[in-house]
């Protein structure tokens, strides 16, 4: 009679890992360039890419978009023209205008709604954190810094001020010495 060997089920840290690294081969696969994907930049595709940009479109799908160029052309254009960074600047804070909108027609129930109360806060969690990262001066959270001085301030009627001292250009002084 032959027994079997059983085969150890992997733990979930392993299969995790073996997750990652098949996802993270897939997105360095999905962001090199196609071969019919432009690469030459033009007027033309680079207004096309910000306005896709701009109206909320993400640009892992702009990059998957045959006819515009890939997310490694796009960030050597980027490197290479502070212009076009400033551009695209501009566009995130854009994207994140609109993404405000996204949130309000979530919570009204609007037509980005998936139904599902529970992944409808999901969703609009994670697209406030997103508008807070893309326009930080509309959505992101303020903190407010108060600078309080900490030294006491004492008030002491005059007819004490004959026994406290006094700074005077950074000395200290007694004031029983000044002159009346």
């Amino acid at each position: 009679m032959a027994s079997k060997i059983k085969t150890p089920k992997p733990n979930g840290a392993i299969a995790l890992a073996e997750n990652s690294d098949k996802a993270t081969q897939e997105i360095v696969k999905q962001s090199k360039r196609k071969r019919k994907q432009p690469y030459k930049r033009t007027d033309k595709l680079v207004d096309e890419f910000l306005v896709r940009l701009a109206c909320g479109e993400s640009m892992i799908d702009i990059c998957a978009d045959p006819k515009m160029p890939a997310r490694q052309t796009i960030m050597k254009w980027s490197n290479d023209d502070p212009e076009l960074e400033k551009l695209m600047d501009e566009a995130y804070k854009w994207k994140g205008r609109y993404l405000g909108e996204a949130i309000l027609s979530v919570a009204e129930g609007g037509t980005m709604s998936t139904g599902d109360i529970r992944r409808d806060e999901l969703k609009v969690k994670a697209l406030m954190w997103l508008a807070g990262k893309y326009n930080r001066k509309l959505f992101g959270d303020t903190m407010q810094h108060e600078v309080t001085d900490t030294r006491p301030v004492i008030n002491l009627p005059q007819q004490f001020t004959i026994w406290s001292n006094s700074v005077v250009d950074g000395q200290l002084t007694d004031q029983s010495d000044q002159p009346d």
